[in-house]
């Protein structure tokens, strides 16, 4: 009988914890607005939202990926779906989103950098990342923005830009502003607008150390360097343009002849 007396209890906590159980399921189920507005009136409502790492991201994107109707409960954000959301956001390379009770979302963003701007097909231009990928299209209006930037040309130049990119920093190189990346593999980059600089495939680092050797000498008539060929320097000269010192000092002497 004293045994019996000892399991009753257990059983009716049982029993009662299942059927309390049940019950929150239940509610949240069937009744999920209702249960909501309840947080909400004991102070789960969002009332905050903190975003860190935003520089170009649209802000109203971001508010409406959170879908923030009033009384809306902390809980009841769907955590993973935002993010996917915001991450799909032209501008978000990746995020965090966290929250914070009572009442706060926190929201980290880590933005891309463009490097470049890529002038694809029909002279469209597009914001190019480190990784090669497009960011977002340029429109005319918003090109002057970017002018600084390197522009690029060839079907692969954004997936090739980074080490062209890293060798220009590297050697401290800011007079290209443009550069080609042809079918063989390679870059034919402009300096200062006008001279062409063909480099040796697979080598800019060491085709733009020997241009920086070689620049000083260089006449400034010359419109095109050729480092493909191993030790050997190619030059085409502008027929149009000035004549190197030694040619204008001979032509010089040829008139003075006449």
């Amino acid at each position: 009988m004293f045994q019996y007396y000892q399991w009753l209890p257990f059983a009716l906590k049982t029993t009662l914890f299942f059927v309390i159980g049940m019950g929150s399921v239940l509610y949240t189920v069937y009744f999920p607005s209702s249960l909501h507005r309840l947080l909400c009136c004991v102070g789960f409502s969002v009332q905050e939202i903190f975003v860190e790492g935003r520089k170009r991201t649209d802000l109203s994107g971001i508010k409406r990926a959170l879908n923030l109707i009033p009384q809306k409960s902390l809980f009841s954000l769907d955590l993973p779906k935002i993010l996917n959301t915001i991450e799909r956001m032209p501008w978000v390379r990746s995020a965090v989103i966290e929250r914070i009770l009572p009442n706060r979302v926190y929201i980290r963003l880590c933005e891309k950098d463009p490097i470049a701007v890529w002038i694809g097909p029909e002279q469209k231009q597009y914001l190019i990342d480190k990784e090669g990928t497009i960011i977002v299209a340029l429109n005319p209006k918003d090109t002057v923005k970017w002018n600084k930037l390197l522009k690029i040309m060839g079907a692969n130049a954004p997936s090739n830009v980074l080490d062209l990119q890293r060798a220009l920093s590297l050697l401290h190189i800011k007079t290209i502003h443009r550069a080609v990346f042809l079918r063989s593999g390679r870059w034919d980059v402009y300096v200062d607008h006008t001279l062409c600089v063909k480099l040796p495939e697979g080598e800019v680092t060491f085709g733009l150390q020997r241009f920086l050797a070689l620049r000083h000498k260089i006449p400034k008539n010359v419109k095109v360097i050729d480092l493909r060929s191993g030790d050997s320097v190619l030059m085409e000269f502008d027929k149009n343009g000035p004549l190197p010192n030694k040619e204008q000092r001979d032509k010089k002497e040829k008139n003075e002849e006449v």
